[in-house]
């Protein structure tokens, strides 16, 4: 039978793969949080996670490359159809805790490429950012229902420019330092390097391990990659390599032009001061400058927005076995789009959207949580990859592939090794350092601060829910498939 598949280069696969991990506002997040320690954070996430992570995922791909490889069928190869199931559906709700921090920068992004400044600042700020994000998700999944492409070149073109974007930064930013012999904005020394391994640097290793994800999103290109897959793997190894050596100038870079105190607690408007900085190194109003980085953000969070809303869940319900969710909400239109289970998607957005909207005090507080429970809800999939491979190597490590990482005693060491890593960083990103919770029981909480009892509940519950809910579906479904069986 003939291939008729368009296939895709090397070099278009690197770029797809760094497009989809690469993203230069993580690093100012980051580094409002621990400074300079961002480097040591991302040196090292870069070796012991990104670098094995990809390696493991490579060679599911490599025992499912007749598939269109995917979390469902990767942990399916070792864990069965169960297990598959559940981390496809943590997949799923990672992404809905996504849209929470997506949306809210995408309206200040949209604030910053209209009026060249953030409008959401101020009393009630909080709430009304939240109120809008509501408003613009329900639009974004009009769209996806309707079907409309329009953005998705759009939002090709603003991947690149981000990309641009970051790469610019760095240049500019060592030739400013370097070439034109100016001081360094902060001072480089091993202990402004080294981090102080307190709670909060645990807390944003988690943000940084969700930063460097993506690779995985690769899997279902194997089949249309030139060279096969051979060819696929090493260039996506090439390609995280790639991202953590970016990641890592990045945060160098910040580090030479931007003061330490510019960033902290900054959340909202960080990344626009970091450009005006080096725009007036440059000799670019502040005005021009926060509009051309606003409309690149804009623009790609909006591509995000309308693809993301629509491709998880097509993703979800073309994997999972027919029925766990019942016949509503699997509904379909001609274009296989499941227009019930969007606007269920949207219902749940949305009290995601209001519950820290109403109850976080100020704006850079609901923005460091809905960060925080992003990064700690994308990591959970993971954590289901990664028993999955565990197994694969003590049970299943007989079956035919093309990769391995290392011999079978090395690939459980580093699959029990990163499992452990990711269980101790979603911890520390879930819950609160003990001494606030035991301020907030007194009564002390910092003025614009949310309460960090009522945040924790927010996000353990959360968890709680979606996992229980997957159960009861799961469980239901299985119910029935044994009742037909035995009739």
């Amino acid at each position: 039978m003939v291939n008729n598949r368009k296939q895709i280069s090397k070099i278009a696969l690197l770029l797809m793969t760094f497009s989809a991990i690469f993203n230069f506002p993580n690093i100012i997040n980051n580094s409002i949080q621990i400074g300079l320690a961002n480097i040591s954070g991302y040196l090292f996430s870069t070796v012991v996670y990104f670098i094995p992570i990809t390696f493991i995922v490579a060679e599911f791909i490599s025992i499912n490359k007749d598939s269109e490889s995917g979390i469902y069928s990767w942990i399916k190869t070792s864990l069965g159809d169960k297990w598959a199931f559940l981390g496809a559906w943590s997949y799923f709700f990672a992404n809905l805790f996504y849209f929470t921090s997506l949306i809210p920068n995408t309206l200040i992004y949209a604030s910053y490429t209209l009026f060249g400044r953030n409008l959401f600042d101020g009393k009630s700020s909080t709430f009304i950012l939240a109120l809008a994000s509501v408003i613009l998700f329900w639009i974004g999944t009009y769209v996806s229902i309707k079907g409309v492409k329009v953005l998705s070149k759009v939002t090709n073109i603003a991947g690149i420019a981000k990309i641009l974007m970051g790469i610019l930064f760095i240049i500019l930013a060592f030739v400013f330092v370097f070439f034109m012999k100016n001081p360094p904005a902060q001072e480089f020394t091993v202990e402004t390097l080294t981090p102080k391994f307190d709670w909060t640097f645990f807390m944003v290793m988690a943000w940084i391990l969700q930063s460097l994800g993506g690779s995985e999103s690769t899997g279902v290109y194997v089949k249309d990659t030139k060279g096969g897959i051979k060819s696929f793997i090493k260039t996506i190894i090439t390609a995280v390599i790639l991202v953590g050596i970016m990641y890592t100038l990045a945060c160098v870079a910040i580090g030479l032009v931007v003061p330490r105190e510019v960033l902290e607690n900054n959340y909202s408007n960080g990344i626009f001061n970091v450009f005006s900085i080096l725009g007036g190194y440059f000799g670019i109003p502040n005005m021009l400058m926060n509009r051309f980085i606003g409309l690149i953000l804009l623009l790609s969070n909006l591509g995000s927005l309308v693809i993301w809303t629509s491709v998880p869940v097509k993703a979800l319900f073309s994997e999972i076995p027919k029925g766990v969710f019942g016949t509503w909400v699997a509904k379909t239109d001609e274009f296989g789009t499941p227009y019930n289970a969007l606007k269920a998607q949207a219902i749940i957005v949305t009290v995601l959207l209001l519950i820290p909207g109403i109850g976080i005090g100020s704006l850079e507080s609901f923005l460091e949580t809905v960060i925080n429970m992003t990064a700690a809800t994308y990591l959970i999939p993971i954590l289901f990859l990664l028993i999955a491979y565990i197994v694969l190597r003590l049970k299943k490590n007989n079956i035919e592939r093309d990769f391995k990482m290392g011999n079978r005693g090395f690939g459980i060491f580093m699959g029990i090794l990163l499992f452990l890593i990711l269980i101790f960083v979603i911890f520390m990103s879930i819950f609160p350092e003990p001494a606030l919770i035991f301020d907030a029981i007194n009564g002390i909480i910092p003025e614009g601060e949310g309460n960090p009892i009522i945040i924790c509940a927010y996000k353990v519950l959360g968890l709680i829910v979606f996992i229980w809910f997957a159960l009861i579906c799961w469980g239901r479904h299985s119910k029935n498939k044994l009742n037909i069986d035995q009739n």
